[in-house]
């Protein structure tokens, strides 16, 4: 038993999450929640930065230092789009730029959808993941 016990500790103290900082939170299977208290944590300056930081699951490609791409990482389909669907304040956005203009401070909470869960919410286009960014201004509204 007590092999056993070592064994478990062993495996949990090993493991990845103990070499990287953990912004959001997984509150259901195929989502994940980045609070206010994890956006400070994270010292990023706007938007593209924390998404960067927080979200593992999509790749980043930047030209001249301003978001350019992102995608779902792990190609899956040549036909398929596999950027992820934005929306800021519950608006479809399609450019990725418009996150830089979007300052850390201003953001009330930030929503990651993967796949699965984004066609289930928001249908067949969103099969690349959606990305929910609340701002505290429209919060207010």
């Amino acid at each position: 038993m007590r092999v056993f016990v070592g064994t478990v500790l062993f495996l949990v103290a090993c493991g990845p999450s103990v070499h990287r900082q953990r912004l959001g939170v997984e509150t259901r299977p195929g989502e994940i929640a980045i609070d206010q208290a994890a956006i400070e944590r994270s010292g990023a300056g706007n938007a593209w930065e924390l998404i960067k930081r927080a979200a593992p699951q999509f790749s980043f490609t930047e030209s001249r230092g301003h978001p350019a791409r992102m995608w779902r990482r792990g190609r899956s389909s040549l036909l398929l789009n596999e950027s992820p669907l934005l929306f800021i304040d519950d608006v479809r956005t399609p450019d990725f730029r418009n996150l830089e203009l979007i300052p850390a401070r201003t953001i009330h909470h930030i929503r990651i959808l993967t796949g699965i869960e984004g066609t289930t919410y928001y249908g067949t286009g969103a099969e690349g993941g959606v990305i929910l960014v609340y701002t505290k201004t429209g919060q207010e509204s």
